[in-house]
């Protein structure tokens, strides 16, 4: 790794490692330097603050970023400070005194944070692991059993997804489903969170059959109250469920979640999100009439979701 931290060619990072600095630190801290220094840099471009010499809020706003950008132990943590500051130093920083002040004085709240990232992790690892116990005692049924591999995959895909969406993404255990909820995630946050070669024909043509085995089967475990009306709920959205992924709408919606951020328009301000779509689309009359189409078969209005469900805290599950 060649890149500096700071002004071009001033003390890259494998200069700092090969430093008499570098050597003088703790083995803890001279284990996660490397990666330290090219993850806060990386941190730091993130959030549009690599601009010119670092000043202390670049480092107060980098380093608020970091544990939600890494994977990392509690060690990696307790070196960040220690290594930046040694870094600093070495490069001889401009404003020092007020870059290092910065550094010490995130310590807090960044070992704080990645406590707090750290617990979320572990709970939604717990509901993977509820949701997988769920998905083999479906698999067990003869009509999932019997289905092609490639078709138990997509059915253990949409049930993950919908159950991890409405359980760590809305906070709703099964007791609390309806179909207010359902119809939140199904339409938006599902196929956005669906890896790009997921989304096939063959995944959507399974949804309303993966809903209905999921929702019989919560409701035989007495966990689904309104399990009558979720059922209807997918038979009556047939045709929407096995039709509701559209790249060039997926596109659509992208880019105008961009505009909205633009205009510094909040997500949760419905009024505003519906004025400026409606804005948004008289300036796109062409894609407008596409998603008046998809809407009168979905039957809503379709809005940017923004559910607090984090793609860097999704678990990668091992093939069957």
């Amino acid at each position: 790794m060649t890149k500096s931290m700071g002004a071009p060619n001033h003390l890259t990072v494998a200069e700092f490692l090969a430093s008499p600095a570098a050597h003088k630190m703790s083995a803890n801290q001279q284990r996660y330097a490397q990666a330290i220094l090219e993850d806060v840099q990386h941190a730091r471009e993130t959030v549009n603050l690599a601009n010119g010499e670092w000043s202390s809020a670049q480092i107060a706003g980098t380093l608020a970023a970091l544990p939600t950008l890494v994977n990392q132990p509690h060690t990696y943590f307790v070196a960040v400070v220690p290594v930046l500051t040694a870094y600093f130093k070495a490069r001889q920083q401009p404003n020092l005194a007020a870059v290092l002040a910065a550094v010490k004085a995130a310590r807090p709240a960044l070992v704080a944070k990645h406590d707090q990232v750290s617990a979320e992790q572990a709970a939604y690892e717990d509901v993977v692991d509820l949701v997988e116990q769920w998905v083999q005692a479906m698999v067990a049924q003869p009509e999932v059993a019997n289905l092609a591999p490639a078709d138990l995959e997509n059915f253990v895909t949409v049930i993950h997804t919908t159950a991890e969406l409405m359980i760590t993404g809305k906070q709703l255990q099964p007791e609390a489903w309806t179909v207010n909820s359902l119809d939140e995630i199904m339409f938006g946050p599902f196929t956005h969170l669906l890896d790009e070669e997921e989304r096939v024909p063959a995944l959507f043509n399974l949804v309303p059959f993966a809903l209905t085995t999921l929702f019989n089967y919560l409701g035989e475990q007495g966990r689904l109250p309104h399990q009558a009306d979720l059922l209807a709920w997918v038979s009556d959205r047939h045709s929407a469920l096995i039709t509701m992924y559209d790249p060039q709408l997926e596109h659509f919606f992208e880019d105008l979640t961009v505009a909205m951020q633009a205009k510094g328009i909040a997500a949760s301000d419905h009024a505003a999100v519906d004025a400026f779509t409606q804005e948004y689309l008289r300036a796109h009359p062409q894609v407008g009439q596409k998603l008046f189409s998809t809407d009168q078969q979905l039957g809503k209005t379709k809005h940017p979701h923004q559910l607090k469900y984090s793609q860097k805290r999704r678990k990668k599950r091992h093939k069957r």
